[in-house]
């Protein structure tokens, strides 16, 4: 299964959200594996999680061939994203069995949530497909019930902020991980 992890504002959470969901998934299907892509996290070396290079200059079909040969090898690939809907970006949403796009409850990361799904239903992918992931609304003027409006969907989960204990960061995203694999 391969999973992309997108924003489309340049963030770091993202590649928080994406490697905290890789060590829960790996939690789940650990003889099979887990395989994140991108650098390796600051920290070093990370036994629970594998790490595979993602090259911007990638090209689409180099992608697409790389996520492919990941499935085939691991019960689980993270992919995580962030910018502008590029060829490359385009390349891995093509090749993923999930999209989660991630929110936080900024004004400009929300509409950029929304032209993402916009986007996403304008190339045919199925709702089943595309998931929205709200982080750090604990505090938020917000509700996710007001998200799930403006995105005129269902939320597909919520994962806390950084202002969260770590137990209730770990069993939201055992929670996600769960979602997915069941």
């Amino acid at each position: 299964m391969v999973i992309t992890v997108y924003t489309d504002r340049r963030s770091s959470d993202v590649a928080d959200v994406a490697l905290r969901l890789a060590h829960a998934l790996s939690a789940i299907v650990a003889p099979a594996g887990v395989v994140l892509l991108g650098p390796r996290p600051h920290g070093g070396a990370d036994s629970a999680v594998q790490h595979a290079p993602l090259a911007e200059s990638s090209s689409p079909g180099d992608i697409g061939a790389l996520l492919t040969d990941l499935e085939t090898r691991y019960a689980a690939a993270v992919v995580p994203l962030a910018g502008p809907p590029t060829e490359q970006v385009l390349a891995a949403f093509d090749a993923s069995d999930r999209l989660l796009l991630v929110s936080d409850p900024s004004v400009a990361s929300m509409r950029g949530t929304q032209r993402t799904l916009k986007l996403c239903r304008s190339l045919g992918y199925d709702l089943a497909r595309t998931a929205v992931v709200l982080h750090d609304f604990d505090d938020a003027p917000i509700a996710p019930t007001d998200a799930a409006l403006a995105f005129k969907r269902e939320i597909f989960w919520t994962l806390p902020g950084r202002s969260a204990s770590p137990d209730e960061r770990d069993a939201a995203y055992a929670g996600l991980a769960r979602r997915l694999i069941g």
